[in-house]
Parts: structure tokens; C-alpha cells; sequence
């Protein structure tokens, strides 16, 4: 393992050593928010752990904002193209 340690470069350390805390701080947030939380629909009640929750929330929160990047730059890809057509019409 010392051999290990010493052939990795201060930047890969830094890397090792941030993730290493990064994983600790996601194990103790994640077993702080187990507990059981009652989520209300509007016709139903359903049970789930905070922490489900919150990893729910968070990647629909990511597939929305991605879909709305998406459509953006789809609607800028057209207008680069509808521009370079008229740039070669002009020549």
C-alpha cells in the first residue's frame, strides 16, 4: 500500500483523499436521512426513506434541466445552420 501511495502523483493524492471524505460525508448524510417520511398525492399516501426522496427529486431535477438544455441548443444548431445557408447564398 506505501508503494502505492508513493507512485501516485500530489494530484492524484488530493483526488484520493477528496473522494475518500466525499464517500463518508454521502454514507453519513444518507444514514441521517433514513428515516421514513409519509409523501401526500393527491388520491394516495406513500412511505419512503428522506433519502429516497431526496435522489428522487434530484434526478428529475437533472432530466428536466437537460431536457430543457437540449431544446435550447437544438433551437441554436438551427439557427447556425439557417445562418451558414445564407452565408453561402451570399457568395
Amino acid at each position: 500500500m506505501n508503494d502505492y501511495w508513493q507512485s501516485l502523483s500530489r494530484w492524484k493524492k488530493i483526488k484520493l483523499i477528496f473522494s475518500i471524505i466525499v464517500a463518508i460525508y454521502i454514507i453519513i448524510f444518507t444514514l441521517i436521512n433514513w428515516d421514513i417520511t409519509v409523501v401526500n398525492f393527491v388520491f394516495f399516501k406513500i412511505e419512503i426513506p428522506i433519502i429516497l426522496l431526496i435522489v428522487i427529486c434530484l434526478i428529475a431535477g437533472y432530466f428536466s434541466s437537460t431536457l430543457f438544455d437540449y431544446r435550447k441548443h437544438r433551437k441554436l444548431l438551427k439557427e447556425i445552420d439557417l445562418l451558414k445557408t445564407k452565408l453561402s447564398q451570399k457568395d
